[in-house]
């Protein structure tokens, strides 16, 4: 056991902005113990000597662990019957506490660490950290599931089980990597579902320069663990006795994507275990020679605002198992992929902007790319790559697909939701762009949580949405962007926030959106019975097609070429705001005010537009 210098004493640590602060007594003791520890931490002799009593201390509870179980093997308990007990089932209960997902009652929720290590008068137990606020209920619930019990078989579509995040023991995703992937030197730290991880770590003369990085993962894994039992800002779609028909499984998710929840669907497919290298990607269509760009976080060090750098893929692959590289790649072209085909009518800018306009509109030669791209693309991430908060461009929402690897999704909602202002959401978003400086601020103001994806898991997340990602061992995922009917209102919030601080708190700017959104407007006159409006999201629409100079990300120029759409557009929409609200400003006003509850939610959708009124009011436009 490592033995402390009795000669070289240190100065005790002072706490006095912890005599008037209202945490327990315990809280006090886990935040002087975490001082400490960082302070001894400075000393990289000291911090090695650490990890390695650590590591030592996690190897020999595992060992003891094993002999338990090989014990209980060749002595089995047995019932009155005769019969062995059975084994619990290690699945999420509803009963279950806060953050307990899977892992047997005989394991301890922590490894012990030896008491010299924590310095100042250890506790014996382990307090949990302190989590954020919860959010408020919104006001609009997703649609009940659906009972598909007298659907005929031939009619449902045949979805696989999808279930909450079950069986998740102790697992060790940072010893396998340490040393060969990731710096021999590097942290871990635990996190709320149990698994353990290494923290980012370039070394570089003794020091690591990614040590804010550790610290923000640090305190990101302190947030509690998305259960369906206890989120109210993520839906967790499970049935593995029912089924749901294609079009019953897209209202349940565009139900709480309006209402701006998070939808996440565990094992959307079952992909085999496999490791990310050259023949992985060259099996989905890659080159190892295929020109791409990297995002390095040694560079990011370096220039926040460009950590990029030029690379083939066979040497990103290679650099996954330099433990001095830490690496992404985003946006890696999957034009193969996309929604799957019983989810694709989400994508109201496709299904319904582009597929059924082109006879009104015929496509012209000046179409951006990025209208057809950006709903396919990959990620390709090296172990330990932390991803600051942000959230994605154009108010577009975001789906992804992991397929090999593992990431931990963190969703950020402002706790007053239901009262917050744009101008002031636009304010304390600021505070995510520092994790961990700004945390007691974010504690005040965000309701944080973790969704944990594993392979087959997707997520799928509302316009405008603030999200952290740490990628904790080498994956693959694949996702696309897309726009909802129904989730305009969210879009024309994320794009305004664009507007005013879009150089910060976004991280890719795309310049197609506006053919889009009016290609969904000249859909109108047609569009499908099937499809829900409502009046929040149908005049951000409008307001985004006919003032779309007010929505220009900062920082980019301003669209300058009118197409073929940009009339058809502005005159479906001049005529659907002047038949339900007199002009724009007053649309405006209807679209700001508080809504019947009382509350002034800016991500409330509203009423239902009649749509016997919207057909009556777009008359002329269906001419033949």
């Amino acid at each position: 056991m490592v033995q402390l210098e009795q000669n070289k004493k240190k100065p005790r640590l002072q706490h006095s902005d912890l005599a008037n602060s209202d945490l327990t007594p315990e809280e006090k003791q886990r935040v002087r113990q975490k001082r400490w520890l960082a302070n001894e931490k400075r000393d990289p002799h000291r911090a090695q000597e650490i990890k390695e009593q650590n590591t030592a201390n996690k190897r020999a509870w595992r060992k003891r662990k094993r002999e338990e179980m090989q014990s209980k093997q060749l002595t089995p308990n047995t019932n009155s019957q005769g019969h062995a007990p059975q084994k619990r089932p290690r699945t999420s209960s509803p009963e279950a506490p806060s953050g307990h997902v899977g892992p047997s009652i005989s394991e301890p929720d922590t490894i012990p660490i030896d008491p010299i290590l924590l310095a100042q008068e250890a506790l014996t137990t382990i307090v949990t950290p302190r989590p954020m606020r919860d959010i408020a209920v919104m006001t609009d619930t997703p649609s009940p599931p659906v009972n598909c019990s007298s659907i005929p078989d031939d009619q449902a579509y045949p979805s696989p089980t999808l279930s909450a995040l079950t069986d998740l023991e102790f697992r060790d995703l940072a010893n396998p990597i340490i040393g060969s992937q990731v710096h021999k030197q590097s942290d871990t730290v635990q996190w709320d579902d149990g698994s353990t991880t290494v923290l980012p770590c370039i070394m570089k003369n003794g020091i690591n320069i990614c040590e804010e990085d550790a610290l923000a993962v640090s305190f990101f894994a302190s947030l509690p663990e998305s259960l369906p039992a206890t989120s109210k800002n993520v839906v967790h779609l499970q049935h593995s006795d029912r089924r749901f028909t294609s079009r019953q499984l897209c209202d349940e998710i565009s139900a709480a994507l309006r209402i701006n929840k998070a939808v996440v669907i565990r094992k959307v497919s079952t992909p085999e275990p496999a490791t990310l290298d050259l023949e992985y990607l060259e099996d989905r269509g890659m080159s190892d020679l295929m020109r791409v760009v990297v995002h390095d976080a040694e560079q990011r060090t370096k220039d926040f605002t460009y950590p990029h750098q030029n690379a083939t893929l066979a040497e990103f692959i290679r650099n996954i198992h330099d433990p001095n590289k830490i690496q992404c790649i985003l946006d890696v072209p999957y034009g193969q992929g996309g929604l799957p085909s019983y989810l694709s009518t989400l994508d109201s800018g496709i299904t319904n902007g582009w597929n059924q306009t082109t006879v009104d509109c015929p496509i012209g030669d000046k179409v951006h790319p990025d209208n057809f791209i950006v709903h396919s693309w990959s990620l390709l991430h090296g172990p330990a790559y932390w991803t600051n908060p942000h959230h994605d461009s154009d108010g577009s929402v975001t789906f992804v697909q992991i397929e090999t690897g593992e990431k931990k999704w963190g969703l950020f909602k402002p706790i007053h939701e239901d009262t917050i202002t744009r101008t002031n959401l636009s304010d304390i978003a600021l505070t995510l762009t520092d994790l961990y400086r700004n945390r007691e601020n974010i504690q005040e103001n965000w309701h944080g949580e973790i969704v944990t994806l594993l392979p087959g898991d997707m997520l799928i997340q509302p316009a405008g949405q603030f999200h952290a990602v740490y990628t904790p061992v080498a994956s693959f995922a694949t996702g696309g962007h897309f726009y909802n009917y129904e989730c305009m209102h969210l879009t024309e919030l994320s794009r305004y926030i664009d507007h005013k601080q879009g150089k910060i708190l976004t991280n890719q700017v795309h310049a197609h959106s506006l053919e889009t959104f009016q290609r969904m407007v000249i859909n109108l006159p047609r569009i499908s019975r099937r499809v829900k409006l409502y009046n929040r999201p149908l005049i951000a629409l409008c307001t985004m097609v006919l003032e779309c100079d007010k929505y220009v990300a900062a920082g980019t120029e301003k669209p300058k070429v009118r197409s073929s759409t940009t009339q058809p557009a502005h005159d479906i929409a001049n005529a659907i705001i002047k038949h339900f609200w007199k002009d724009l400003k007053t649309a405006t006003k209807t679209y700001r005010k508080k809504q019947t509850d009382g509350s002034n939610n800016q991500m409330h959708p509203g009423e239902p537009i009649s749509r016997e009124e919207l057909l009556t009011c777009l008359k002329r436009f269906t001419t033949l």
